[in-house]
């Protein structure tokens, strides 16, 4: 497969999705869209925030007397919700770290189903979470040093009390927006280049986390203006394409408030005023209709954030297959060997 450019990968992308998803089946829709959205969800970093003591006004053991409203059921609440919430979260990231890998394998090869692909990508799994765990603690350390310094002029520049902001304040926030904006940027560059060059080649090529980190790091270097186009090219699809999903989603859900509103207002003057058992049943029934919308909403949710996040993941093999040949070889397999010649027959003496 040769290397292709960033622009060069979307219509090879489109087409490859639609062959992914072709014959329409809403289980094969469903099922492809909750790998690729569980995928999306709980494979980031780490797991959701966990509850802390502090929270309550900086409760320690010694100190609970003095605390008004903390007592040791408070405690022992909090303590509970924290562990539940640091094992959840935990679950899904295990759970959307191993989805990351067979959601890439099913779209590299074409294929549909999930077991396989799980089953072949799990020795991966740790490798994939490792890097993942210690590039986000790498960029929290980066991050952190960089914005010590704005936000501590941000605190201090504060009025305190009913004081007016001091002449350095607006410059404060403006500084400290700046900061987030930056980290939220290398955050996502990070994510961006950890899942699409660093995970293909312990995938594909079952590389070691440092021949997979030299071989990005390689790539990157060579390709510098290639690479950032990618992802100027991406974050402008992602923006292009999400709104597209997003009108669709609106436009599909207004076609379907259509008859659910209308089932909804003839059981309300059929049956509002025929007699209590008749007014239950109404009421029963706007709770089945509200259930039937919602199962719809989240069916089209499903479908559409599913086929998206499918093609993004085609675009990124594609823009990264010419220079992994085995990935190149799955997206394009070479054609067949051409068969040897049959031996001319020897001449007679």
């Amino acid at each position: 497969m040769r290397v292709l450019s960033a622009t060069e990968a979307i219509n090879p992308a489109i087409e490859h999705t639609k062959a992914l998803l072709r014959p329409f089946s809403l289980r094969l829709w469903l099922k492809l869209g909750l790998v690729a959205c569980f995928a999306e969800a709980g494979g980031q970093f780490l797991s959701p925030p966990v509850g802390n003591l502090g929270s309550h006004g900086g409760a320690q053991t010694p100190g609970i007397g003095s605390v008004p409203g903390l007592t040791p059921i408070l405690i022992l609440i909090v303590v509970v919700f924290s562990i539940v919430t640091l094992v959840i979260g935990l679950g899904l990231l295990y759970l959307g770290s191993r989805l990351q890998l067979v959601l890439m394998d099913l779209v590299a090869t074409r294929t549909t189903l999930v077991a396989p692909a799980w089953h072949r990508t799990a020795s991966r799994t740790w490798r994939w979470i490792g890097i993942k765990l210690a590039g986000f603690f790498a960029a929290l350390l980066v991050v952190g040093i960089f914005a010590a310094g704005p936000i501590i002029h941000f605190i201090r520049s504060m009025p305190s009390g009913n004081a007016k902001p001091g002449p350095g304040f607006v410059e404060a926030i403006l500084l400290f927006i700046f900061t987030v904006f930056i980290a939220v940027l290398l955050f996502m560059l990070l994510i961006w280049i950890l899942r699409d060059f660093v995970l293909p080649f312990i995938l594909f090529e079952d590389a070691p986390l440092s021949v997979a980190i030299a071989r990005t790091a390689n790539t990157l270097r060579r390709e510098t203006g290639s690479v950032l186009f990618y992802f100027l090219m991406k974050l402008a699809l992602g923006l292009a394409i999400g709104i597209a999903a997003e009108l669709g989603i609106l436009l599909a859900l207004l076609v379907l408030a259509i008859p659910i509103g209308s089932i909804g207002a003839l059981l309300w003057f059929v049956l509002h005023q025929a007699g209590t058992f008749a007014v239950i049943a109404m009421y029963i029934s706007f709770g089945l209709l509200g259930l039937v919308f919602f199962a719809a909403l989240l069916t089209l949710f499903i479908c559409i954030g599913g086929a998206v996040l499918i093609f993004h993941q085609a675009y990124a093999l594609y823009f990264l297959g010419g220079r992994i040949p085995s990935l190149g070889n799955l997206l394009e397999p070479p054609p067949p060997p051409l068969p040897e010649p049959p031996p001319l027959p020897l001449a007679p003496a």
